[in-house]
């Protein structure tokens, strides 16, 4: 797999929302503008990413690529640490110039992969509370984050972070005042759902941001089938699904995804049927 289509399959990633949402402004990769052909693939001169690099880091490299090759933005900085001494406060992912009205931007970029779980309830919401309720049922694969939770996250302490007194200092060779930055959020994700809720309405989400769906275990392990499937590694999750060099039978995947699951993690899952295309989903353990 070649790292021109690692970076297709991160630029064709959609945004979460569209717009606002509780108060965060999405930033689009569709708001980038190039001189350059993203499908002239022989002339790109993509980022040379270490081997072994995480999913999250492999986008943050893409997203760089994308401002240094835009027309319309300018990287003034990225990757900046926020020190308090010898204790690291966090970073600030992205500080863009907009070359037509010179403004500064502050991008945070978060890359996930959420399952939606209509029954996911959180203790602490109030039970008048239905959008923080709706937004809390986006769940990781795993069941060790939600959306809400990242996005509380980036309320409490990823944007705040650029108005502290440590960021300001950190700021200061750029000549920028922050309180003239604004800020916004480019939230990529690839969000899986039951089967039976493909035609249900997802109020605030960008429904193209959906990508598959997923089943437990017990349902899997019972729906027997002679198609060909694979488990690709995860830094290929967010690619289209396609054939790889290993294959696996029925008996074969269900055996993988019950050792996956037995080390605490849920498999994302392709698999080709009959008619030559393929579906994507996570098998999660019973609830």
């Amino acid at each position: 797999m070649d790292n021109y289509n690692r970076f297709a399959a991160f630029y064709k990633t959609a945004s979460l929302w569209n717009d606002n949402l509780c108060g965060l402004r999405i930033f689009k990769l569709s708001q980038f503008k190039f001189d350059l052909d993203l499908d002239a693939k022989e002339s790109l001169e993509l980022p040379a990413i270490p081997h072994g690099t995480l999913l999250g880091k492999r986008a943050e490299y893409f997203f760089k690529f994308c401002v240094e090759q835009s027309t319309n933005y300018e990287l003034v900085t990225h990757n900046l640490q926020i020190f308090k001494g010898k204790v690291t406060l966090g970073e600030l992912d992205y500080i863009l110039q907009d070359l037509k009205t010179g403004k500064l931007l502050h991008i945070e970029l978060v890359y996930k992969f959420y399952i939606y779980d209509p029954n996911h309830t959180e203790a602490k919401i109030a039970k008048n509370d239905p959008i923080k309720i709706e937004l809390a049922r986006y769940v990781g694969p795993n069941r060790r984050d939600n959306l809400l939770f990242k996005l509380n996250r980036l309320h409490a302490h990823q944007l705040p972070l650029l108005y502290t007194e440590q960021a300001m200092e950190a700021l200061e060779p750029w000549h920028v005042d922050v309180n003239e930055i604004k800020q916004q959020v480019c939230f990529l994700a690839h969000v899986f759902i039951p089967r039976e809720l493909w035609q249900h309405d997802f109020p605030y989400i960008n429904k193209q941001s959906i990508a598959g769906y997923y089943v437990g275990f017990s349902a899997f392990a019972k729906a027997d089938t002679t198609n060909t499937y694979y488990a690709p590694e995860k830094h290929a999750w967010k690619m289209q699904a396609h054939a790889l060099d290993t294959s696996c039978t029925f008996a074969e995947i269900v055996e993988l995804t019950q050792q996956s699951l037995a080390r605490g993690f849920a498999p994302l899952l392709w698999m080709h049927l009959p008619d030559g295309s393929f579906e994507r989903f996570f098998v999660i353990k019973d609830s």
